[in-house]
């Protein structure tokens, strides 16, 4: 058990499980463009960057077609995708006590921020946040940016009272170079071997591994 004081959380892979909807998102995007790739084989890989990171580096899409591509998935995301989501089991329960205990708790996520007071609404995990940051839709934000945005907002200082917990490299590198503490969980969308050679402080296998590690 750690003591941590705050606690930072990514969404997708980490708190909910909206693969469904994202891959019913990709799908739509793909059958708009005409384009035949399979997008089972490439979700996981688009979850975690901003999404038009992802289309440029996983579907080498040209910037007309990030564009247009992007749009096609927030549209179809906003309607209905972010809605096809599960909260992992559990992780309410955890939420609770973090509160009871005093521990501030924030999400950091690449998800475009307009969707985020609805999805945590809906979730029912508004309740347990102060805070969130998320990517604006225009510019490109690293995790570690945006983690850095959150921080200084909410007046934290680097510390090892403070941790990130992630599914993805992603996390764990704005972690670090944001000098908090990292917790990788490994029931989301990430690669485990990719995460265990950032050497995150803890990696805790699943939703159990995870309490154990903040809760004891």
């Amino acid at each position: 058990m750690s003591d941590f004081t705050h606690i930072i959380f990514d969404l997708d892979g980490t708190l909910i499980d909206s693969k469904p909807g994202l891959l019913n998102a990709l799908r739509y995007v793909l059958r708009q463009m005409g384009l035949n790739h399979r997008p089972e084989e490439i979700i996981d890989r688009l979850i975690g960057p901003p999404i038009q990171q992802g289309m440029k580096e996983v579907l080498g899409f040209n910037e007309n077609q990030i564009e247009v591509s992007s749009r096609l998935f927030r549209d179809y995301y906003g309607e209905r995708g972010l809605f096809e989501a599960a909260v992992y089991p559990g992780l309410h329960i955890l939420l609770e006590e973090l509160i009871a205990q005093g521990k501030k708790v924030y999400v950091a996520t690449s998800k475009n921020s307009v969707f985020i007071p609805t999805i945590l609404r809906h979730f029912e995990l508004d309740k347990y946040f102060d805070d969130f940051e998320a990517s604006s839709g225009k510019d490109l934000q690293t995790k570690a940016e945006l983690i850095t945005k959150l921080m200084d907002r909410n007046r934290l200082f680097p510390s090892k009272d403070i941790v990130m917990i992630g599914d993805t490299k992603f996390d764990i590198v704005g972690g670090k170079a944001n000098e908090i503490s990292t917790i990788a969980v490994g029931y989301g969308y990430g690669q485990a071997g990719e995460m265990e050679e950032l050497e995150p402080d803890y990696f805790a296998e699943d939703v159990d591994d995870l309490t154990e590690i903040l809760l004891g």
